[in-house]
């Protein structure tokens, strides 16, 4: 099996900053374009590639040689959610559609707060980037260790729809705090639940086998008893990205269903399940 992904976006600082150039000056689907270039070679590189191909030939029944196009396409969508968040940075905007408004929005609006769980299928970096919530601040959890130019971009875009950065950095267990007034205060509390980050694990079957799973978002849900609404951002076209929303009950059984909603998403978009690493390990 592959190395587990580390969740940081590749390429040095100085790459980063001239990708943000060069999407200024030019279209983006010049960018799609040019990727295709270093998409085998990054692929090789980074040896991640082994356990793209175990999903598709082993959980979705996929042969060895469809399996090696589908890792193919399965990176190239990731590149392009990739170069989309480099293209906000650039000034540029997407429409994002809300498939559910009413239960999308009429959380959002309620007086109470709530637990978004949200996962790595698509791209739902965009959905803080173009879906405000001025009725309440959203606050979400994220991981230490990204590069200090996606760091900086990503703040400066979110706070300007009221969303807040909860970095989770390791030894340190001040967002344990944060997360507490977060909930107390009846703002939105957003966490990836699909990303096992350490020891503490539940196991569900997904895509026909088990997986696991990290247990703290769950343990969350069901410890504050907060109304848990989970999202996917799923990308349509080069300017286009839509959400699907589904509520959950904070309950004994929200990591199955969890599983089970994410495992349906994952099926009927197969290429934008961007999970790189041992996840049934």
């Amino acid at each position: 099996m592959a190395q587990e992904w580390s969740g940081q976006t590749g390429g040095t600082h100085w790459m980063q900053r001239a990708l943000v150039g060069i999407i200024r000056r030019t279209d983006i689907r010049v960018a799609y374009a040019m990727m295709h270039l270093w998409l085998i070679w990054y692929i090789l590189v980074r040896r991640t590639e082994r356990h793209g191909a175990y999903v598709f030939h082993r959980r979705r029944g996929r042969s060895r040689f469809q399996a090696a196009l589908d890792v193919y396409r399965s990176f190239y969508h990731f590149g392009q959610a990739i170069i989309d968040r480099f293209a906000v940075y650039a000034g540029q905007r997407f429409e994002v559609v809300v498939d559910d408004r009413d239960l999308y929005y009429g959380r959002v609006h309620a007086k109470d707060g709530f637990i978004m769980l949200f996962s790595h299928v698509g791209n739902t970096e965009m959905a803080g980037y173009f879906l405000d919530t001025p009725d309440k601040r959203m606050h979400v959890i994220v991981y230490g260790g990204e590069s200090p130019v996606v760091t900086a971009h990503r703040a400066q875009v979110m706070e300007r729809n009221n969303i807040d950065l909860i970095t989770v950095q390791p030894n340190d267990l001040s967002h344990i705090y944060r997360i507490n007034e977060v909930l107390q205060h009846g703002d939105v509390l957003a966490i990836a639940a699909d990303r096992k980050t350490g020891d503490a694990t539940t196991t569900c079957l997904f895509m026909g086998a088990e997986a696991h799973f990290p247990s703290g978002p769950f343990r969350i849900c069901q410890v504050v008893k907060q109304p848990v609404l989970l999202i996917f951002v799923i990308k349509q076209n080069a300017g286009t990205y839509r959400v699907y929303s589904e509520q959950l009950q904070p309950d004994k059984d929200i990591a199955a269903r969890y599983a089970q909603a994410m495992e349906r998403v994952a099926l009927a978009h197969p290429y934008e399940w961007f999970n790189f690493y041992d996840f049934w390990r």
